[in-house]
């Protein structure tokens, strides 16, 4: 292992899967944005993970190097959770013990597990970051795997970050109260594409389609308004996750709706920011979301946005009156979207607030500084006994 007191540092961050539809979502747009940052910073910080899609596999993601390896499901009926990577194995075992410190952006996925398994064996220290994606499961599977992988590469961790209160309580109900659990907002930078005006009002839902996301709630939500003459095109985008065909039967099922509530099927994530800066509103109305990046990046485009209570940053939102947090539901989602759509005013003001409020808490830079103090001094502890 390289000296970690040099100012340099070689940082490999480790996620699941890279697709060219965002499928991974949030996770792989945290490590490439931590990934940029700390290569601003002059580290050689790069990504590896698994790779599915079409043509020649990429070899950096929006400018971060990285290093993409064909995935097959080792176990049926597992979406992320039974992709698996033999060459990716191979890479780690050959190039692993080459890096100064490790971030696993971890959840109960096959991948991130045995990659840490290979940095165990050439004690290069890590950190992992769970994203809300590990909690208390009594389900025999989860149990399983957190026995045998999940639990043991928690507790060899040199520290975890974790994004809400909420999420720390539960690692260390896991962990039985074991330390060295950290807090770590999700970070952003800030978009170069500025929302512009467009002929038509336009309203963005983007997200999986999977049923916490509500999906459906935003279909309802867009029929209302259209029947109330309100002239808008609603637009949804992202990969289907068992909501699709829900949704396409509403959409036949509701002529009334035709040419204005529209799916228009999942982007990459550089397409998606610039999709963004073009929505008039974006809404959020699922459930349960711990730190949505989809949120922070139409913050920091500008974009007037709506989430819900159960979001973990809607407590922050509102008191900057950044964003509308409603409760979860179709109708509350009407309501808040009237108010926007009907109110040219009010969107200008909260699109300035946004962009503040993306700038002043949710800054790369501050994410930045707190991830290499953490490498430095666990990296420092390691090499000194500690």
């Amino acid at each position: 292992m390289a000296n970690p007191a040099t100012p340099d540092m070689r940082i490999l961050h480790v996620v699941t899967l890279v697709d060219d539809r965002s499928s991974y979502g949030g996770p792989l747009t945290v490590a490439v944005n931590q990934c940029a940052e700390l290569r601003r910073r002059g580290h050689d910080a790069r990504i590896v993970a698994g790779w599915r899609g079409d043509g020649v596999t990429p070899e950096s993601i929006e400018g971060v190097p990285a290093h993409l390896f064909p995935v097959h499901n080792a176990i049926p009926g597992m979406r992320f959770s039974g992709l698996v990577s033999p060459a990716m194995v191979r890479w780690l075992l050959r190039n692993g013990r080459d890096f100064d410190v490790a971030h696993l952006h971890l959840a109960r996925d096959l991948v991130p597990l045995l990659a840490a398994l290979v940095l165990m064996r050439f004690k290069v220290p890590y950190t992992t970051q769970t994203h809300g994606m590990i909690t208390p499961d009594a389900r025999i599977q989860a149990r399983t795997i957190d026995r045998l992988l999940t639990l043991p590469v928690l507790k060899r961790a040199t520290s975890r970050f974790v994004l809400t209160d909420l999420e720390m309580k539960a690692l260390k109900a896991l962990l039985g109260n074991q330390s060295v659990t950290v807090q770590l907002p999700n970070g952003i930078a800030l978009s170069e594409h500025r929302p512009r005006p467009t002929e038509r009002l336009n309203v963005l839902f983007m997200a999986r389609l999977h049923p916490r996301k509500r999906v459906m709630d935003f279909a309802e939500a867009a029929r209302a308004l259209l029947a109330q003459g309100i002239d808008a095109r609603f637009s949804i985008i992202g990969p289907d996750d068992g909501e699709l065909e829900r949704l396409l039967t509403f959409i036949r099922s509701n002529p009334e709706v035709e040419g204005s509530l529209v799916y228009e099927g999942a982007l990459s994530h550089a397409e998606a920011v610039k999709r963004l800066s073009e929505a008039s509103v974006f809404a959020l109305p699922s459930v349960d979301e711990p730190f949505p990046m989809t949120l922070l990046e139409a913050l920091a485009a500008g974009v007037p946005s709506i989430c819900t209570v159960s979001c973990g940053v809607a407590d922050l939102l509102a008191t900057d009156d950044a964003a509308l947090v409603i409760e979860p539901g179709a109708d509350q989602l009407t309501a808040a979207l009237g108010l926007l759509l009907s109110d040219p005013r009010r969107r200008a003001e909260m699109a300035e607030t946004a962009r503040h409020t993306a700038t002043k808490r949710f800054s790369m830079q501050t994410v930045g500084t707190q991830l290499l103090e953490s490498y430095e001094l666990r990296t420092e502890g390691l090499a000194s006994g500690g």
